[in-house]
C-alpha cells in the first residue's frame, strides 16, 4: 500500500511540473530590455510549481472604454506586490507585478483611440508585466480593489489643465494643457500690462545685417524679461513684412498683411498694412522696390541706420548716400549709412532715373503704410490676422499666405489684444508627443480662451519659442533654439 501511494504522490509532482513547463512555453515572451527596460527583480515565490498552486495568479485582463476614461482590469485570485514606472516621455506606463504568475498569452486586443499598444510578458514564472503605449502622456491612475481581488489602471482621455504662476505685478505666465479627440496640446502664454510693461520689436544682433540670433540672446541683449519670436525673416536676418521701428522702415513685404500699429495716443492697433516708397529726385519720381533687403536686378533699394553701418552691397549697382535731403556721395557698392541718413541703391534699368544726380541734389524720400498705421512709430508685420471683435477671423487667404503656413496643425505664435488693452503673447508647441500643435483657427481659440478680443499670427513651425527670465519655457520644434531675425521682448518700465 505505501508503495502504491509513492507511486502515486511521484505521478502528481511530474504532472504539476509538466503544467508549469506548458505555461511558461505558452506565455508570451518575455519582454525584452529594448521594449522595457531593464529586467524587474524576481518574485519571491519558492518555486514555480508552488507558485502556481498557491500563490497569486493574473487569470483575466478585460477593458472599459467610456467616454472620459479607459479602465483596464487586471482580475488576480489575490492582490501581489507590484510597481508602476514611466516612460518615453510618459507615454508608456509599465506595471510589474513580482511572486504572481499567469496562463494567459497575451493582452486581449483593443481599439481604444488613446492607446498605440498593449503588451503582456512574463519573466520566469513569477513575474507579470504590462505595458501600455499610449498616444499621448495621459494621467494614469493604478490601484487595488478587493472582494474580488483587482489592480486597476484608470486613463484619463480628455482633460484640460492651466498652470498660472504671476511673474510680477502686470506680467502672468500660464502652461495649458489640453486633450481631446484631435490629440495634445500644450501652449503657453504671457498677459501684459502695459501699464507695467513695455513690449516692441528687437533685431538680432541690433541691426538687419547682423544675422539671426535665437529668442534667448535676443532678450538677454535687450535686457528682457520675457520674449518671444517675431514675425517672419530671410536666412540672412532680412525681416519679410511691414515693420516699422522708432519711426524707421525695418522691413517690407509686397503683400497687403495684417500688422500690429502702436499709436501715438498708446493704444495697439491691428489693420491690414501696405507699404508703398518712393524717391523724388530732380523732378523724377522712382518707386522703391524695398528697404533692407537685398538688391536685386532692376531694383531700387532703400537702406537706413537699421540695417547697419554699411549696405553690404557689390559694384554692379549705383549708390546715393542721402543725409539731410541732400545727396552727399556717389559710390558704387558697400556704402557706409551716416547716422540719420540713407543710401538709395539702384541697379539696371533702374539707374536711368538717376542719371545725372550728383552730391548736392535734393532728395525726398516718402513712405507710407496705408492710413491706418501711418501714425504708428513702431509697426509689426506678419499675418495673417486670426481674432477680430472676439470672433474668430483667418484672413490667410486674403493675405495670399502660402499652404505651409495657412493650412495644418503647427508650432504657432500670436499676439493678442484683450479689451482692457493688456497684450496676450502665446506660443503653441508643435511636431512633438506632448503637443500635435495647433490650426491658425485654432490659434485663434486659444487666444480667445486667454482673453484676447483681436490677435494675429507671428512666425511659427521652429521659430516658436517663449522665453521668461531667461529660461526656455516651451519645446521648439526644431530641438533646440531656431535663430531668428526679429523678437518682442517684454521688459520693465
Amino acid at each position: 500500500m505505501k508503495k502504491f501511494w509513492a507511486i502515486i504522490m511521484a505521478a502528481l509532482l511530474v504532472l504539476g511540473q509538466a503544467e508549469v513547463i506548458e505555461a511558461a512555453a505558452g506565455a508570451k515572451p518575455a519582454i525584452t530590455n529594448a521594449v522595457a527596460g531593464a529586467k524587474p527583480a524576481a518574485g519571491k515565490g519558492a518555486n514555480a510549481a508552488q507558485q502556481l498552486a498557491a500563490g497569486p495568479r493574473l487569470t483575466n485582463i478585460r477593458y472599459g472604454d467610456g467616454a472620459e476614461r479607459l479602465r483596464i482590469v487586471l482580475d488576480v485570485s489575490s492582490l501581489p506586490e507590484y510597481l508602476v514606472s514611466r516612460e518615453n516621455n510618459n507615454t508608456r506606463l509599465v506595471v510589474t507585478m513580482n511572486g504572481i504568475s499567469t496562463a494567459l498569452k497575451a493582452a486581449p486586443a483593443t481599439r481604444s483611440r488613446v492607446l498605440k499598444d498593449i503588451i503582456l510578458g512574463t519573466y520566469g514564472s513569477d513575474t507579470v508585466q504590462l505595458i501600455v503605449d499610449m498616444k499621448a502622456p495621459l494621467d494614469t491612475k493604478v490601484y487595488k480593489l478587493a472582494n474580488p481581488d483587482r489592480l486597476v489602471i484608470d486613463i484619463q482621455k480628455e482633460y484640460e489643465k492651466e498652470f498660472t504662476r504671476n511673474i510680477a505685478q502686470g506680467l502672468a505666465y500660464t502652461k495649458y494643457v489640453r486633450l481631446d479627440s484631435r490629440g495634445m496640446v500644450t501652449a503657453y502664454s504671457l498677459e501684459i500690462d502695459r501699464s507695467r510693461f513695455d513690449i516692441g520689436l528687437a533685431l538680432a544682433g541690433g541691426s538687419i545685417s547682423a544675422g539671426r540670433a535665437s529668442v534667448k540672446k535676443i532678450a538677454q541683449a535687450n535686457n528682457g524679461v520675457a520674449a518671444i519670436n517675431g514675425g517672419y525673416f530671410g536666412l540672412d536676418g532680412m525681416l519679410i513684412g511691414n515693420t516699422r521701428i522708432d519711426g524707421q522702415t525695418a522691413g517690407t513685404t509686397y503683400y497687403t498683411r495684417t500688422s500690429l500699429g502702436f499709436m501715438p495716443d498708446g493704444t495697439l492697433k491691428l489693420a491690414p498694412s501696405e507699404y508703398y516708397g518712393e524717391v523724388n529726385v530732380n523732378g523724377k519720381k522712382v518707386f522703391l522696390s524695398g528697404v533692407n533687403c537685398e538688391r536685386g536686378a532692376n531694383t531700387t533699394i532703400l537702406y537706413n541706420g537699421l540695417f547697419g553701418s554699411y549696405t553690404k552691397t557689390n559694384e554692379y549697382g549705383t549708390e546715393y548716400i542721402i543725409k539731410d535731403g541732400k545727396v552727399i556721395g556717389v559710390n558704387q557698392g558697400n556704402s557706409f549709412i551716416p547716422a540719420g541718413g540713407q543710401v538709395i541703391s539702384v541697379h539696371g534699368t533702374a539707374q536711368e532715373a538717376f542719371a545725372g544726380v550728383k552730391a548736392g541734389d535734393k532728395v525726398t524720400i516718402g513712405e507710407s503704410f496705408g492710413k491706418e498705421l501711418d501714425a504708428a512709430q513702431n509697426i509689426i508685420g506678419a499675418g495673417p490676422e486670426l481674432l477680430r471683435d472676439g470672433r474668430v477671423n483667418v484672413t490667410a487667404a486674403q493675405e495670399q499666405f502660402p499652404n505651409d503656413i495657412a493650412r495644418g496643425r503647427a508650432p504657432r505664435t500670436a499676439v493678442g489684444i484683450k479689451a482692457d488693452g493688456k497684450v496676450i503673447l502665446l506660443v503653441v508647441d508643435g511636431r512633438q508627443s506632448h503637443s500635435i500643435g495647433a490650426t491658425l483657427a485654432e490659434t485663434a481659440q486659444l487666444l480667445q480662451k486667454f482673453g484676447a478680443v483681436n490677435g494675429f499670427n507671428l512666425d511659427g513651425g521652429g521659430s516658436s519659442e517663449m522665453v521668461l527670465q531667461g529660461q526656455i519655457m516651451n519645446s521648439p520644434s526644431d530641438g533646440g533654439e531656431r535663430a531668428v531675425g526679429s523678437a518682442i521682448v517684454v521688459t520693465g518700465r
